[in-house]
């Protein structure tokens, strides 16, 4: 499954380039050994439509892994070992030579090829001994190393990527495993996390959707209506708090307009906005770059809250995440946008509206920073709007071993492997982590137009000065007050019968419920992400 033959091994060339101060010249991966160890890959497409609930030799179910592309003739299947991937690979006509550094090799062919490519190095070594100038065959031609990471990065999608995919989403599973170590150090410590910089300086969005800010202040208003409602959760209003959120989008807005409106109180929220859009220019009240103010905003809700119950009757019957945002499209000819209808898509998902026959991993909606991140990772060839789904599947699915090549141990938030949407999530934070990197080496021209522009980090945190216990509704002795992490809810230890703060993150006994979880509890992992 390595894609560079079984005497490589990524973590260790990973861990030696990625630091200049540990490693030497000649530590450092050239490129020209990479472009040699990956031209049989560029000739071997990706199958993008392969079934992967069995191992294709085995047939033990949900594998971890595809077998290895590199192999001409012997396409990527699903193995769950690298036993498995040999052992197809033995069927195919390969096997693994020493003479070739590890690499698969058609013995049929070896002798024959190793005498074609000496005779041809020859050859052109004839060639520039009579062409060259004389200064140029006395001195040996520079070959430029590269720092894993930051070449990729900074790379312009004019490249068509690098030459081999899989070191493209080793930058990627990088950049998921820092961001999540961020959000996992600040939650288990105060100090500050051994992550890239950039990171710490600029805004960028967590790697799991759940955690994010606004994410949490929906759930947090949706479980408040379904206190106030003997503990029902209707489909219909977190339908309605989601579109109402959503197609807004600005947490801050909402904070200062006493919170996210049921569809009862949507006429007194009409009012509070009206108001405050009079103090300032409308469009300052809603996220991005979008026109659209006070005015046309409440005309759609009005609209839409009027259909409220053919939406909910429609969305209610759907099967897949699919189905459910072609609904919402529907919806005045996405007068939403497809932005806020798949936000809605993902908040339905997460507050567990839909059945357990529900196929919540069947599609992904790609913002066009996440569409540019699947070029940077698979090049222009391969990543094509037709494949674009398949191509964040499949880097779903390589996630296990994209975490082992790296060497690395991924705290998984309450045990949950990476959803497709939070894959879809973590491109596009990945692209203004590309952009972020661009604006530090003074290459910003080189962004791609219309994807987002850096924006240094500033905390929110002063939004939870003025929360209370979400029991006895007293907002004295801060210490002894705990934090869900999902919903942003504050508990005295007390009202939830706890002796002492976690050591770890925490969830309440709410937010557990809502993904069939037991009981609330700390949720233990590393004390500390460490990159360096």
């Amino acid at each position: 499954m390595a894609a560079f033959g079984d005497g490589f091994e990524l973590s260790k060339w990973y861990n030696k380039t990625a630091s200049k101060h540990e490693a030497s010249a000649s530590d450092t991966t050239d490129v020209e050994d990479v472009d040699a160890a990956v031209v049989a890959e560029e000739a071997v497409p990706i199958p993008l439509h392969v079934e992967s609930t069995y191992c294709h030799v085995c047939h033990a179910p949900n594998p971890e892994y595809l077998s290895t592309n590199t192999v001409k003739g012997a396409p990527s299947v699903p193995v769950c070992s690298l036993e498995c991937e040999s052992e197809y690979l033995k069927q195919k006509g390969w096997q693994a030579n020493n003479k070739s550094g590890g690499k698969y090799v058609d013995l049929t062919t070896a002798t024959s090829n190793d005498v074609t490519t000496s005779a041809k190095k020859s050859k052109r070594k004839e060639t520039v001994a009579e062409d060259a100038p004389e200064e140029d065959r006395t001195s040996k031609r520079p070959r430029r190393s590269f720092s894993f990471l930051d070449d990729h990065m900074l790379e312009s999608e004019e490249s068509n990527g690098y030459k081999s995919w899989w070191l493209g989403a080793m930058a990627f599973y990088d950049f998921v495993y820092q961001r999540h170590g961020m959000w996992h150090s600040y939650t288990m410590s105060n100090n500050e996390p051994h992550v890239d910089p950039a990171l710490i300086k600029y805004w960028t969005c967590n790697t799991y959707r759940e955690l994010d800010r606004s994410t949490a202040y929906l759930r947090k208003y949706a479980l408040r209506w379904q206190q106030a409602h003997q503990g029902r959760l209707s489909l219909r209003e977190v339908l309605w708090m989601a579109v109402v959120f959503r197609y807004c989008n600005k947490l801050e807005t909402f904070d200062k307009a006493n919170g996210i409106p049921s569809s009862d109180g949507f006429v007194a929220f009409k009012k509070r906005l009206t108001t405050m859009s009079k103090r300032k220019e409308g469009n300052a009240l809603f996220a991005g770059r979008r026109d659209l103010d006070v005015t046309r905003y409440l005309e759609v809700l009005e609209e839409f809250l009027e259909n409220i119950d053919s939406c909910t009757f429609d969305v209610m019957k759907c099967t897949r995440t699919y189905e459910v945002f072609e609904e919402l499209r529907k919806f005045r000819n996405n007068a939403l946008g497809s932005f806020t209808c798949w936000q809605v898509v993902c908040d339905l998902v997460e507050l567990n509206m839909f059945g357990e026959d529900f196929d919540a991993e069947d599609f992904v909606w790609l913002s066009l920073d996440a569409k540019k991140s699947l070029v940077q990772i698979f090049g222009k060839r391969r990543a094509r709007p037709p494949e674009y789904v398949s191509l964040a599947k499949l880097l779903q699915q390589r996630q296990t071993q994209g975490f082992k090549a790296l060497g690395v141990r991924f705290p998984y938030f309450m045990s949950q492997k990476l959803s497709l949407k939070n894959i879809g999530h973590s491109l596009h934070g990945f692209q203004v982590y590309r952009n972020i990197k661009l604006l530090q080496q003074s290459q910003f021209h080189k962004h791609e137009p219309g994807t987002t522009t850096p924006v240094v980090y500033s905390s929110r945190s002063y939004l939870m000065d003025s929360e209370s216990c979400e029991i006895c509704s007293l907002a004295e002795n801060e210490d002894e007050q705990v934090l869900c992490d999902t919903c942003n809810r504050l508990f005295h230890l007390e009202c939830v019968n706890m002796t002492e703060l976690p050591p770890a993150s925490w969830v309440c006994t709410a937010c557990k419920k809502l993904v069939n979880l037991p009981e609330e509890g700390a949720i233990s992992g590393p004390d500390v992400i460490s990159i360096d």
